[in-house]
């Protein structure tokens, strides 16, 4: 079968400022198991057309090649299968148009979804039009097969697939769950070759990404799952609550691949829990030094900072780590155990900050703010524990506020408490605004305590201050403790 998987435009909030790049490792991951047996193309709209922003309304842009682009170029290429990813759920409405060409073109052409919203909503996701099938869960083995018994005309057997949905007569039929890859080792390197690696360059020449990479860069992933609470996270969604892990050889391995065949300068090390298993970690570190790759890495998504040790830093500084980010995401230890649930003590956080520092490791730190169960006066003492922590030694703050994403803790606590914003809507997570009020905070409560704890950045300015919210002098007066 000739099989096309679509990263779709994505949805841009406003408040992200510049167009983001990201490379789509998941899809170049199926790509590669797909393209064993069939004709394999990607077309990642997202980034192709990472500077083409248009004004979806007051909060967000669509980001992404035009329709007319996406048209044009599967017709050129004649699928038989469109596989189209939701890495996010506030991104469904790209993706569902993306499903809307394809059945345009030909109804004939069998669409497939996967990525988070499949997952965390399959009936849902099947109840929109031009949508086949969707995957739940990891999509790798689940897609190969499905390729297979699709291709042999044998629709009678697809409920013996595990992890997919779709519509017979009428009914929805989800089939049971897919366990996770447990030998992530066993999966192909991702197939960047499909993918438009020159673009990623190109563009992040003229938007250096997080303001820190600027050369050829590429996305890697050494682990996946995660077996810890925190209410407002969806990656168990798709990648499972059991932590795997692949062998430092198999890492280093691809390391060293994409850096003969790409040139590659620049790394981000995707993985939620990438130094969970310590002496994994400093076997990763040892071999990229044995090795002599020269190359600058990073943790954009985060460690653990109880993960961390003085040993560990060493090894990862002297093995190329420029800068990682840690996650307090609260102040209060109360909130941090009860409300987040993420099992961590912040006596941690600022050991691992002070760490960092010593051996030269840049650190970022991210917080959640506006959690069910969370005062206001917290929220104050999370902004004053960051200035800690910037004394201590950390460069930068990302300060969100809680999403209520499908499939989380937190979207069944806002669901069943009452607590989701009237007028919330799937399109609406899509916009970074605040969709949750309690007896604690509004909506606008959180929007100006959001825009006060970034004012722990040096490059948050006061114009940007006085743009997010309504009354500056008095919201300072009040984190001051003045009124």
């Amino acid at each position: 079968m000739r099989i096309c998987l679509i990263n779709p435009p994505r949805i841009q909030p406003k408040l992200w400022g510049k167009p983001s790049i990201l490379q789509p490792i998941e899809i170049a991951y199926a790509a590669a198991v797909l393209e064993k047996e069939h004709e394999v193309k990607i077309i990642d709209s997202a980034n192709e057309g990472w500077n083409n922003l248009k004004e979806i309304d007051a909060t967000k842009y669509r980001q992404g090649l035009k329709k007319e682009e996406i048209t044009a170029r599967i017709k050129q290429w004649a699928p038989d299968a469109v596989n189209i990813n939701i890495p996010f759920s506030g991104w469904w409405k790209p993706a569902y148009e993306v499903a809307s060409i394809v059945k345009n073109i030909d109804k004939e052409i069998i669409t497939i979804l996967s990525g988070l919203d499949p997952s965390a909503r399959p009936t849902e996701c099947l109840s929109y039009p031009n949508t086949d099938y969707v995957i739940i869960g990891e999509a790798e083995h689940t897609i190969e097969e499905l390729v297979k018994e699709l291709e042999k005309g044998a629709t009678k057997d697809l409920k013996k697939i595990r992890g997919i949905g779709y519509i017979k007569n009428q009914e929805i039929i989800i089939t049971p769950s897919r366990p996770t890859i447990q030998n992530l080792d066993s999966l192909p390197f991702p197939a960047r070759h499909l993918l438009p690696m020159q673009t990623y360059f190109d563009a992040i020449k003229e938007i250096p990404l997080r303001g820190e990479i600027s050369k050829p860069w590429a996305t890697m992933v050494t682990s996946r799952g995660c077996p810890f609470n925190c209410v407002f996270c969806s990656i168990h969604t798709v990648m499972g609550r059991k932590w795997r892990s692949r062998s430092p050889e198999n890492v280093v391995d691809e390391l060293e691949q994409i850096i003969n065949t790409y040139h590659i300068k620049q790394l981000d090390f995707s993985d939620e829990n990438m130094t969970l298993d310590k002496r994994r970690m400093e076997n990763i570190c040892d071999l990229i030094v044995k090795r002599g790759l020269d190359i600058e890495w990073f943790t954009p998504n985060g460690v653990r900072a109880d993960t961390l040790d003085q040993a560990l830093l060493k090894k990862m500084k002297k093995s190329g780590c420029k800068k990682i980010r840690i996650a307090p995401e609260s102040g209060v230890q109360r909130v941090v155990n009860q409300v987040i649930k993420k099992n961590l003590d912040l006596k941690t956080v600022e050991q691992a900050v002070v760490l960092c520092k010593k051996v030269g490791i840049r650190v970022g730190c991210f917080f959640v703010i506006g959690l069910i169960g969370e005062t206001k006066e917290e929220i104050k003492q999370t902004i004053k524990f960051a200035y800690k922590l910037r004394k201590l030694g950390a460069e930068s703050f990302i300060f969100s506020i809680a999403t209520p994403i499908y499939g989380t803790e937190l979207y069944e606590q806002a669901r069943r408490g009452g607590f989701l914003k009237e007028g919330f809507s799937d399109e609406a997570l899509a916009a970074a605004e605040p969709l949750i009020e309690t007896p604690e905070f509004t909506a606008d409560d959180l929007r100006e305590l959001c825009a006060l704890a970034n004012l722990v950045n040096p490059t948050f300015t006061r114009n940007k201050l006085i743009k997010a919210i309504r009354n500056p002098k008095k919201a300072l007066k009040v984190l001051l403790g003045k009124k």
